[in-house]
């Protein structure tokens, strides 16, 4: 009787051992480029939240920001301005119903309407900061891949894509039309871009998943502040 149960405890563990193989298998391989869009659509799907600092601009121009994202519609980006006398922090807070922006400088915040969506070819409403992972994944759609390998990014590892582009029909216009992209290994969400404009994206740390208060999402403009509503 314990011979029987000892197999049938060594026969479950086997088993065990085959399916958990099975899915590191699945979660670690590296796609092809045929299936690389379909299978970072059904990750991003699944990606709850992030956070993060990571990098944003042109060339030398860079802006640091603080991201803090609830996928779908909620985010909030804060980016200290350098060379003023004071502290001044540019702040934009989305969530489904307003899009707000602050400028310290100009003390001026701007109200957008979200309920009804952002009017065609207008950027008021939205960020690349928002649009990014799904501007990445029309790209994959779009574009020629060339995958280079697994590279560290963000102190994750990261699947490096090369894409290029048709002619004018870049969905990430602001990178052209040569893209490079680190796209994390277990969400798929984009790490690192570098474009042929001379755009780059790169996160110094990011977490993913982890429970955001929900008042992050929520602006009220400092007092004395000019308010503007687009639409109005």
């Amino acid at each position: 009787m314990d011979r029987k149960r000892n197999a049938a405890i060594f026969v479950g563990l086997a088993l065990a051992a085959a399916v958990g193989l099975a899915v590191l298998s699945f979660t670690t391989r590296i796609p092809d480029a045929e299936s690389l869009p379909d299978e970072a659509a059904a990750r991003l799907e699944e990606l709850k939240t992030v956070q993060g600092r990571l990098q944003l601009g042109k060339d030398d121009q860079m802006v640091e920001y603080e991201l803090w994202v609830q996928r779908p519609r909620h985010l909030r980006a804060e980016a200290e301005l350098e060379g003023l006398d004071r502290k001044a922090v540019f702040i934009m807070t989305f969530n489904e119903e307003e899009a707000w922006t602050y400028d310290p400088v100009l003390d001026l915040a701007t109200v957008t309407d979200r309920k009804e969506g952002a009017a065609a070819g207008s950027r008021f409403g939205t960020s690349l900061l928002e649009t990014m992972p799904d501007d990445v994944l029309a790209a994959l759609r779009a574009g020629e891949l060339q995958i280079v390998g697994e590279e560290a990014a963000a102190g994750r590892n990261a699947l490096r894509v090369q894409i290029q582009l048709p002619s004018g029909q870049s969905p990430l216009e602001e990178a052209g039309e040569q893209v490079t992209v680190w796209l994390d290994r277990s969400t798929y969400y984009p790490l690192a871009i570098e474009g042929s404009t001379g755009f780059r994206m790169r996160f110094d740390f990011i977490r993913f998943d982890e429970e955001i208060d929900p008042r992050t999402f929520v602006f009220f403009p400092p007092p004395g502040a000019t308010v503007r509503r687009i639409g109005e």
